[in-house]
């Protein structure tokens, strides 16, 4: 009797099983800080779990798989175990309706980018400032911090 070959098709649902249970906030920070701010480097299947982690929390297959309209969500195991290709299509609609609940979210909460600016001090409101406080420094009195 022979011993089993290893195939690529194992190492592949290795690799598809350790991209898959990264937890989404590790995975959506990924490659951060680099190059012009734009989205991290992520393989489909990395994506599609982010999302779906963060859209329907820790046990997310199957509410991904009712957004996607694949039913009982043996598509998307089937994904995450390697046995097949996140399709282009879905990781698009999965990032829209990702997109759609951020700008609800955003409608809900507010977005601090929409509050006014606070009040610009005229230039005799800045001469007076400074001027208080250079007389201030030169009595050794504390400045405000």
């Amino acid at each position: 009797m022979t011993a089993p070959v290893a195939t690529r098709s194992g190492s592949r649902f290795a690799r598809a099983r350790a991209e898959a249970v990264a937890p989404a906030a590790a995975v959506a920070t990924a490659g951060l800080g680099r190059g012009n701010g734009g989205p991290p480097d992520l393989s489909p299947l990395q994506e599609l779990s982010a999302i779906g982690e963060l859209l329907a929390g820790p046990r997310w297959t199957t509410d991904v798989a009712r957004i996607l309209g694949h039913g009982d969500g043996r598509t998307v195991r089937r994904w995450k175990a390697g046995e097949a290709p996140v399709d282009p299509r879905d990781l698009e609609a999965l990032r829209e309706e990702g997109r759609r609940r951020a700008a609800a979210l955003l409608r809900l909460v507010g977005d601090p980018m929409d509050r006014p600016a606070r009040p610009r001090r005229t230039p005799e409101e800045t001469r007076a400032a400074f001027a208080e406080l250079m007389a201030r420094t030169r009595a050794g009195a504390p400045t405000p911090a």
